[in-house]
């Protein structure tokens, strides 16, 4: 496939990733920084990246790596586990990369989220809802097999915005 029909379909698939956002945005808005407040730390999660993302020298150990050197720099407390969180949210930030190869080519279009989750209650049930998104940023890259050290440039400024947002409440 000729490099241009590659890029094409590159495009197309940033316009409906872009169209997904704004579909999935409106049935749950984050309250984002707000429920940060009072976290005293976070569990880091990073999801495995998929074996093709490895073998081209994207690896979940240097993104996990990465993410604990950031927040240990600006002094947000990182907890080994949930059971090691005092707090009844159990908060943690989740890193999660979702890669789709573009055929003909060795470009790949990259979903990037890096959100918190912790255990919220309901105010209409008084039950315990699980997995809650409370804060969350993502994006949509395009890199070649040669780029991929990018992709953890742009996690990184993924995870400043949470430290951003973490440091205006704490």
């Amino acid at each position: 496939m000729p490099n241009g029909t590659a890029r094409a379909i590159f495009v197309a698939l940033l316009i409906l990733a872009s169209a997904a956002h704004e579909a999935s945005a409106q049935m749950f808005v984050t309250t984002g920084r707000d429920t940060l407040r009072s976290l005293p730390g976070v569990e880091v999660v990073v999801e495995s990246l998929s074996p093709e993302l490895e073998r081209a020298g994207l690896k979940t150990i240097d993104l996990r790596t990465d993410v604990d050197r950031r927040l240990r720099a600006k002094k947000v407390p990182i907890f080994s586990s949930q059971g090691a969180n005092p707090s009844a949210a159990k908060a943690y930030l989740y890193v999660h990369l979702n890669a789709l190869a573009i055929p003909g080519g060795d470009l790949y279009a990259i979903a990037i989220q890096v959100q918190v989750r912790q255990t919220v209650r309901s105010l209409v049930t008084s039950s315990n809802i699980v997995d809650a998104v409370t804060w969350d940023s993502h994006t949509v890259v395009g890199a070649s097999a040669k780029e991929l050290a990018s992709v953890r440039d742009e996690i990184g400024e993924h995870v400043d915005r949470f430290i951003g947002d973490w440091a205006a409440v704490h």
